[in-house]
């Protein structure tokens, strides 16, 4: 199974499941939700906005400089104004 992390906007009962979290050379970051059969995911963005979209991982991929998954999703702090809400679940 896959694991994942529910991250939640401190103003927002809403939580987004996060099942990566990716860093590119830019030193952008990444907080990914289960992609699709297409490789699509739902992610909160930081960047040059911060924001809520969609995000094809493999178009990333050449970029990223480090990114964890599964157990290590305990290592990234969660995006600005946000939180984590419990711990991994699968």
């Amino acid at each position: 199974m896959t694991k994942y992390r529910y991250m939640q906007h401190i103003d927002s009962k809403t939580k987004f499941r996060v099942y990566k979290h990716a860093i590119t050379k830019n030193f952008w970051e990444f907080y990914l939700g289960k992609p699709n059969k297409n490789g699509i995911s739902d992610a909160f963005v930081m960047g040059f906005e911060n924001e809520y979209g969609s995000v094809d991982y493999n178009e990333i991929k050449p970029y990223i400089a480090a990114e964890v998954e599964g157990d290590r999703l305990v290592d990234p702090a969660p995006a600005i104004n946000h939180r984590w809400v419990g711990g991994i679940q699968s």
